[in-house]
């Protein structure tokens, strides 16, 4: 007896039902990603920026005082370029400077037992930098010199501390100490100060089990005192509280598509589609602590926000911070100023986009400078490191 109907029929129209889902994903997929755009490879300057403000800018100009900005140098290339600029910059004024490493000095957990043995390759290249241009340094913890939140946090910090202040001789040289939050008055330059550098630890208000009496209401209560001052202020801290990187919540397509390689650059693995799962969920779902909208994170921007909101007397009031792997330049809103200075290192680099408020973004390694000059202006210079090229300029206060 011959079956009734067509046996084949019922599997050929599950096939094509699987490959007409599998054909939609890759059509979302597309389009979604042609929303988010890719990654600022090439500088990216707001509209409204000249081009002047794209080079070098020559002042005839003496400087009272210099602060370079570099973050997340923790992973050098043997050679890297980027310490190699900051060297030579460095040295130009090198008795008027004080370069501020702005945290993740050591990758991946920082100065543990364990990677005791690497300090030579990651962090003492970083290190040389000052002792070489024969200027001030000044280092500041971040969440892998805290062992990105593990058990030994506490113990990493102090042995990098330590290791830090033998090697350098002009103090600070590390700050906070100790483990504390902060934050810590630094007028400079000593004799007669010009500017209020101003330093906190945010990773102590990730950290599980920071080791530390200070309340974040004692911190934020300080902080609020030493915002009171007629200098223009810069406040440095490792994590940004706005930005338009991975931390932000920016992905590009490569993350999407090869999702792998954002825990390991090397990992090219394609997984279309499904590989979306990964970046979506990570800012959707996870409450990373490292990301800007988790909740212990979230938490801590508001405090410095409301704390921010407190300095009236100042002309300038800026905010710097590393973290995210790119070059950033936004206006501010409760500061003048948001600088994110996160890619001191070439292989650590992540994607960046931009929004309303970025004059300038790139996903490259460099540095940023800041000049405050005896008439009174006040001058942010962008350098990479091939050519040590000035890729922008900004006036963060007139002449």
């Amino acid at each position: 007896m011959k079956p009734i109907g067509n046996t084949t029929m019922i599997p050929n129209k599950r096939t094509r039902i699987i490959w007409s889902c599998i054909i939609l994903g890759f059509i979302v997929q597309i389009v979604y990603l042609s929303f988010i755009g890719c990654s600022h490879t090439s500088p990216y300057y707001h509209p409204d920026i000249s081009l002047d403000a794209k080079t070098e800018v020559f002042t005839d100009t003496l400087i009272d005082y210099r602060i370079i900005l570099i973050g997340d140098a923790g992973q050098p290339k043997p050679d890297e370029p980027v310490l190699k600029s900051l060297k030579n910059w460095s040295a130009l004024e090198h008795d008027k400077t004080t370069v501020v490493f702005l945290g993740d000095n050591m990758y991946p957990d920082g100065m543990t037992e364990k990677r005791r043995d690497e300090v030579e390759e990651k962090l003492v290249p970083q290190l040389d930098t000052i002792t070489l241009s024969k200027t001030h340094g000044i280092f500041i913890p971040g969440n892998h010199d805290w062992t990105n939140g593990g058990e030994e946090g506490y113990h990493a910090l102090l042995e990098q501390q330590k290791f830090i202040e033998n090697r350098l001789s002009q103090r600070p040289a590390f700050l906070p100490k100790n483990g504390s939050p902060g934050p810590i008055q630094v007028d400079l330059p000593e004799s007669s100060p010009v500017l209020r550098l101003i330093v906190l630890d945010t990773q102590w208000w990730l950290q599980e089990n920071p080791h530390s009496s200070e309340t974040s209401t004692s911190v934020i209560s300080e902080l609020k005192r030493l915002l009171q001052t007629d200098l223009p202020i810069i406040v440095v801290g490792h994590h940004p509280i706005a930005s338009y990187g991975q931390h932000g919540g920016f992905f590009d397509w490569k993350d999407h598509i090869f999702p792998g390689r954002m825990y390991k650059k090397w990992l090219w693995v394609p997984i279309p589609i499904l590989g979306s799962i990964f970046p979506l969920s990570r800012w959707h779902v996870i409450d990373n602590t490292q990301d800007l909208n988790s909740e212990r994170y979230a938490q801590m921007i508001d405090q410095f926000k409301q704390a921010f909101k407190t300095s009236k007397q100042s002309s300038l009031l800026i905010y710097a911070s590393g973290h995210d792997h790119s070059l950033q330049v936004l206006q501010g809103d409760v500061t003048d100023y948001l600088l994110i200075s996160g890619l001191g290192s070439t292989v650590k680099a992540s994607p960046v986009s931009h929004g309303d408020n970025t004059l300038f973004a790139h996903q490259h390694t460099g540095f940023m400078s800041i000049d405050f000059l005896i008439d009174g202006g006040i001058l942010l210079r962008v350098i990479e490191p091939i050519g040590e090229k000035v890729v922008f300029h900004h006036w963060l206060k007139s002449r």
